[in-house]
């Protein structure tokens, strides 16, 4: 009979997520990254709270980490007099007590303006909250990527009143001062928003303005919370931040620091990349001419899981192949069939970063009839074949 002697349990940790949030879909999504992390290692238990919950540092009490994102003053003095590592997401300025963790704030800003670029849009703008240090990050971010391709971009900065200390901000002033701005706007103008909040009062004001979306404003939130992007009366465009991936992380790094503290020198700030963008009615349009080639660039984004082919499109169009060939280059620099691939292949790496589906399911998401074609055009594509980068992942 052998012996169990040698056999050392772990111990468990208790982590508290504190996360206050009007985005509960998102703040779910990173619960469910700190859920699926807790399940692997078998030894963690999350205890969620809200913020009436905490009183005094009794309320982190048996507890061995915090995750939050509180700016609360009176909250964050009590987590730190409770002497437990803290992980917080990203927020200026940076504290010693604390370790950072943030979107790629530059990444996505950079994400978004070459995806509005792609689609041949030449007329960009920003809508963010002037002065945070997540929406300044975004903002340079997609303003220096859109004017390395010879455009401008058009930035919201919300009146001097509405920033006073004590003023009372409501909705509906905030939807009238964006009204004024979206009226300045050119026709086919790209539009990022700091996150899907806003790009749901942003389209409410465009709406409530007579200004079309997305044939007239197209509009790009962040974070892809599910409630406010499908929930609008126009389904709303959004950057997959990887919030799974954020609270994983999180997790891991508490899990890191908990059983071997480190000083604050060491506490640097970590960042997780964007998954990719989800489509949806809010960008369903193409500021390409002539028309029909706005219209057969649609049917292809809605039929990536076939082996469709340019002379497919020139059928669907109506048009000769060397009409299709020379609306290609004068829109897009480049053939039929090199953008038809660039834009299968571009989705594929999304589903891979996403790390969700097998590389068949892909493959055949992206209307290849086989895994080794697929990945013979992915190795074309990007140089390294997908099982790579799902490796990275």
């Amino acid at each position: 009979m052998s012996s169990n002697k040698n056999i050392k349990l772990k111990k468990n940790k208790t982590i508290v997520f504190l996360f206050p949030s009007l985005m509960a879909a998102f703040k779910n999504e990173i619960l469910m990254g700190m859920a699926q992390y807790a399940q692997r290692q078998r030894n963690i238990v999350i205890r969620c709270i809200e913020e009436d919950d905490v009183d005094d540092k009794n309320a982190f009490a048996e507890c061995d980490g915090i995750f939050t994102n509180t700016c609360d003053e009176k909250i964050i003095n009590h987590m730190t007099a409770a002497e437990l590592p803290i992980v917080r997401l990203y927020d200026y300025p940076k504290r010693p007590d604390m370790i950072d963790i943030g979107f790629d704030d530059r990444k996505i800003g950079k994400m978004a303006a070459e995806w509005f670029l792609r689609r041949g849009f030449k007329n960009f703008a920003y809508c963010g909250n002037r002065g945070s240090s997540d929406s300044d990050e975004v903002e340079k971010a997609f303003v220096s990527t859109v004017a390395d391709a010879g455009f401008e971009c058009n930035a919201f900065d919300e009146p001097a009143i509405m920033k006073k200390k004590g003023y009372k901000r409501t909705i509906n002033i905030l939807l009238r001062c964006l009204g004024k701005w979206i009226k300045t706007l050119p026709p086919h103008t790209a539009v990022l928003c700091l996150h899907d909040f806003r790009a749901s009062h942003f389209l409410e004001a465009c709406l409530r303005n007579g200004r079309a979306v997305p044939d007239d404003i197209a509009i790009m939130g962040q974070y892809n919370d599910i409630a406010f992007c499908t929930c609008a009366p126009v389904t709303i465009t959004s950057i997959d931040v990887n919030a799974r991936a954020m609270g994983e992380a999180a997790m891991r790094i508490l899990e890191s620091v908990i059983d071997n503290p480190v000083g604050p020198k060491l506490r640097r700030t970590y960042f997780v990349p964007p998954i990719g963008i989800v489509e949806r009615e809010s960008t369903a349009v193409y500021p390409v001419n002539p028309p029909w080639l706005a219209k057969i660039l649609l049917l292809l984004d809605k039929n990536l899981d076939s082996s469709i082919s340019a002379m497919n499109l020139a059928k669907a169009a109506g048009v000769s192949h060397t009409s299709l060939e020379r609306a290609f280059r004068k829109a897009f620099g480049t053939t039929a069939g090199k953008y038809i691939t660039s834009v299968k292949m571009r989705e594929a790496k999304r589903l891979i970063d996403e790390n969700r589906l097998p590389l068949k399911e892909i493959a055949k998401r992206t209307g290849f009839s086989s895994p080794q074609y697929f990945s013979h055009a992915y190795h074309e594509f990007y140089g390294r074949p997908p099982v790579s980068d799902r490796r990275t992942q």
